[in-house]
């Protein structure tokens, strides 16, 4: 089938496809090491410290600002290429989502084997935390696969879902989108604050276990893939 195109397609502009993720997890490794440098001057009781706060360090996220953007990007600007050039909305949605899942593949391989090393060099020897996080998984190796190529498979959908919403209703979607949101927020604040045992409970759903939180990235994802699976069948370009 012609979705081989799609993917070559994809490859064309490299720095997009790889090295704006890239960059970006490079440069806030790059970040990380500099502090991990500026704390060996404080001491081992403050490295121990830093170590311990840094389970909780966001800076692997660097790499989702560029991958949902590559989810924007493959519906704003490859979708209506890839129609002007004669395929058709099958051949580019099963050629976008094996782009997707390599996408996710190789990134959670990277920083599985990313956090294989910095465990076995006690943070690069400077002991700090990049890709040994929460965010991560805390347990074996096979969740850390599993956790990030599911966060990331997620991110490139729900990237590629938000854009044909966009496309197939305009503004309207970013209006209702942000009041539903706002709303949403202002709801959890109006329960922890009046409602007895409300934020017990709260904290208790966001800390529930492995598997559960598994099953929501995966919900979260699935909602997204169906969603952008519909709206490409029917959105409009321009």
């Amino acid at each position: 089938m012609r979705s081989r195109n799609v993917i070559d397609m994809h490859l064309v502009n490299r720095m997009q496809a790889f090295g704006w993720p890239l960059f970006a997890v490079t440069l806030a490794l790059l970040v990380i090491l500099g502090v991990g440098l500026i704390m060996r001057s404080q001491g081992a009781e403050a490295q121990a410290g830093m170590y311990m706060g840094m389970e909780w360090n966001g800076a692997i996220f660097a790499l989702l600002g560029p991958l949902i953007g590559y989810g924007f990007t493959s519906m704003g600007q490859y979708f209506p290429l890839a129609l002007g050039l004669g395929l058709t909305r099958r051949e580019f949605a099963t050629g976008l989502s094996a782009v997707f899942l390599g996408n996710a593949v190789i990134y959670s391989v990277l920083i599985t084997i990313g956090k294989a090393i910095e465990k076995a060099t006690d943070g690069f020897g400077l002991h700090v935390r990049f890709f040994d996080v929460f965010y991560t998984g805390t347990g074996p190796w096979w969740q850390t696969l599993v956790q990030t190529f599911l966060l990331i498979l997620t991110v490139l959908f729900l990237g590629a879902a938000i854009t044909s919403a966009f496309q197939r209703f305009g503004q309207v979607f970013l209006w209702l989108s942000g009041a539903v949101l706002a709303l949403t927020a202002l709801g959890i604040l109006a329960g922890v604050v009046f409602l007895d045992g409300f934020g017990r409970a709260l904290l208790e759903l966001l800390t529930m276990g492995w598997g559960p939180w598994m099953g929501v990235i995966a919900l979260i994802g699935l909602l997204s893939t169906s969603a952008w699976l519909v709206l490409v069948r029917r959105t409009q370009v321009s």
